[in-house]
């Protein structure tokens, strides 16, 4: 019974320090990702950059992780920012 307590505890430690990375994580997100319209997006983008591509590829990025649409910056990236890998 002692074992199963010492790992429940460790368990609710895990997680717990979970909950605190991730939150940090969003809120390191949200603060370098402000929302941005998408005027201010396509003024981002490469000059000669498809405004209808570019908006569309914003849309689904941002359904696909599941991420603000608004705060899809151009400059985003897959793995480091939104956690692909």
């Amino acid at each position: 019974m002692a074992a199963f307590l010492v790992c429940l505890a460790l368990g609710v430690v895990f997680v717990l320090v979970v909950v605190t990375s991730l939150k940090r994580d969003i809120a390191a997100f949200r603060e370098r990702f402000p929302p941005i319209s998408d005027a201010e997006f396509l003024a981002r983008c490469r000059p000669g950059t498809d405004p209808e591509v570019a908006l569309k590829v914003r849309r689904i990025v941002a359904e696909h992780f599941a991420v603000e649409y608004e705060r899809i910056h151009p400059e985003t990236r897959f793995i480091a920012d939104l956690g692909a890998d």
